[in-house]
């Protein structure tokens, strides 16, 4: 997998804000035409579906750039929800994709840039931006964007972490993708609950470990009496993401093998 070249889905349709804010954990209807936000789509039980950056080019026009997942399944379960709502779901003919310069004016905060059919949006530090719909010129190495990802707390949601994790664990509220205002969507409940009663035990860390080794999405993290303390979300050259639980994150870390794991800054 290119860990800087994202999959991206389009919803059209006079719906298809509507559809969307019924759908997914923050509040499209908030967001105004030329803007983005994280946002993300919980299962029932709150567990992370998928999380992606949402870019409402307009009222009818959304775009989705998915951080990891199947993009053609993705459409298939969101369309069992669609019903009467006027609203086309498919996946985009075009990639997004990690850059760190653009041929035309760079968009800062969360405004869109548009040139023809591209668009572009910034990502922390405002020194990289995801360019979707044109060739990118100026793409950025993927060990390069993926340690920037990793130092910045982004997750990806892979196969093996779909419908595993709270948006808690991940960081997601820290990202300002879920909101706790906004009417029903899938596992709201569960989510405003730990937001306001509290109770979280798991949150997302950056850590380092031997460079040689290559964790998987997935992989399991373990205390030093060898009980499971998380998993790897993401890794690069010695460096990952991990949910780990916070009994745990304090105390030696090592992943299969023995291999140590230094827990460092913590995203939540």
């Amino acid at each position: 997998m290119n860990l800087s070249s994202f999959p991206v889905l389009e919803l059209d349709g006079p719906d298809a804000v509507a559809f969307a804010q019924a759908q997914f954990s923050n509040d499209v209807t908030a967001l105004g035409d030329g803007r983005w936000q994280w946002n993300a789509w919980l299962n029932p039980q709150g567990r992370v579906r998928a999380f992606f950056a949402l870019l409402r080019l307009d009222v009818q026009h959304l775009r989705l750039i998915l951080r990891g997942g199947d993009a053609a399944a993705l459409a298939d379960a969101l369309r069992r929800y669609v019903f009467r709502s006027k609203v086309t779901i498919k996946v985009a003919d075009l990639s997004a994709n990690g850059v760190d310069a653009l041929d035309f004016q760079a968009p800062t905060g969360d405004a869109i840039a548009r040139n023809g059919d591209a668009s572009a949006i910034t990502m922390p530090g405002d020194t990289r931006w995801l360019l979707a719909g044109a060739a990118p010129t100026h793409a950025v190495a993927a060990d390069r964007w993926t340690l920037a990802d990793i130092r910045d707390g982004i997750p990806l949601i892979t196969p093996p972490l779909q419908e595993e994790a709270l948006p808690h664990w991940l960081g997601l509220l820290r990202l300002g993708a879920v909101s706790v205002k906004k009417g029903c969507y899938p596992g709201q409940e569960i989510t405003s609950r730990l937001h306001f009663k509290g109770g979280n035990k798991r949150s997302l860390y950056r850590g380092t470990f031997d460079p040689a080794i290559v964790p998987e999405a997935g992989a399991a993290v373990f205390a030093e009496n060898g009980e499971r303390a998380g998993q790897i979300v993401m890794a690069c050259n010695g460096e990952a993401l991990a949910v780990v639980t916070h009994a745990s994150a304090e105390l030696p870390l090592h992943l299969e093998g023995s291999v140590p794991l230094q827990t460092h800054e913590r995203f939540d």
